[in-house]
């Protein structure tokens, strides 16, 4: 068998039937899927126990909530494949996601872990804009972010990746419960593996209340710092601090950086608001979000939306 889907599911009854549906639409047959019901208290579950009965290919595991982290691990430890394919119970794949995705990594076969470009998707599923990022798809252009120690970030739900590095390394970690992926790849890159995106639509990337939550979204942009100052540490040979200890070191810092780093994740906070209020095609409450992240950091939010707007118009 030449790959296995993993699929974690919280909660995702609205969603899921549509995402498994994808898969089991795609183009190469020869796969598994492993749906991993992470406690539900809906009927995620049931949903994905009846394409089980009707799809061999299909299978379903569930424990208690133990988060993403935990639940990515179990599914790719249960994979009879070396290449994973991820995939979350709200996204659709494009119909030859895995024919090509699997075509990419052979001819890459550095690669430990390779994503694709995107499209966002509303609660509808009609296509509101397009990741069409080039800063990762060479090599060189990885090497020089991860030369500058910056977070080296890919769509989570787009990956491709080996099982054996993913394990070498020890697999996701549970303290990352909202940038899991993001402390994997780095340390991937870390110990020598190669990442890389594959400069092709392959998935439509779903925004909704529980991908783009305010509250979510403050601690996601706290806690992307804890993760760079833990790879920054861990990359001078020095111990990574906890998120408790990292707080408190926060609080050490002088009041005009700690305001200013509050600054910038405020305006991404209010951007990802403005795109998801757009998404729920709440047009009245966009414009409000957008000026507060404009008069926060013009320098992030106007080259967003002028991205957003050159899409409009294709």
């Amino acid at each position: 068998m030449p790959t296995t889907v993993v699929m974690p599911a919280y909660n995702a009854e609205r969603y899921i039937a549509e995402a498994i549906e994808s898969v089991l639409a795609q183009t190469l047959e020869d796969f598994e899927l492993i749906v991993v019901n992470d406690g539900s208290r809906d009927r995620t579950r049931e949903i994905a126990e009846s394409y089980a009965l009707r799809d061999s290919r299909v299978r379903v595991v569930s424990h208690e909530n133990l988060g993403p982290g935990p639940t990515l691990n179990r599914g790719i430890a249960l994979s009879s494949s070396e290449w994973v394919v991820l995939m979350h119970a709200d996204d659709v794949m494009m119909p030859n996601r895995i024919e090509r995705q699997l075509a990419f990594v052979a001819e890459h076969p550095e690669l430990a872990v390779s994503s694709c470009w995107v499209k966002h998707i509303d609660f509808q599923g009609k296509v509101i804009a397009q990741d069409s990022s080039r800063h990762l798809t060479c090599q060189s252009s990885v090497q020089a972010l991860y030369e500058a120690n910056e977070v080296i970030a890919i769509s989570h739900s787009g990956t491709i990746l080996r099982k054996s590095a993913v394990e070498a390394v020890g697999g996701y970690r549970a303290q990352f419960r909202v940038n899991e992926d993001a402390d994997l790849w780095n340390r991937l890159l870390e110990q020598g593996y190669r990442l890389l995106v594959q400069p092709e639509y392959l998935l439509k990337y779903r925004i909704h209340g529980g991908s783009a939550s305010i509250s979510k979204n403050r601690l996601c942009w706290r806690q992307l710092r804890w993760l760079k100052n833990c790879m920054v540490r861990r990359r001078r040979g020095e111990s990574e601090l906890t998120w408790d200890e990292f707080l408190v070191m926060r609080k050490t810092l002088p009041w005009y950086i700690r305001l200013n780093q509050e600054r910038k994740d405020l305006a991404k906070i209010f951007h990802k608001a403005a795109v998801f209020e757009f998404a729920q095609r709440k047009y009245f409450l966009v414009v409000p979000n957008v000026l507060a992240a404009t008069l926060l950091q013009p320098s992030f939010t106007i080259p967003q939306i002028a991205n957003k707007l050159l899409f409009r118009r294709r």
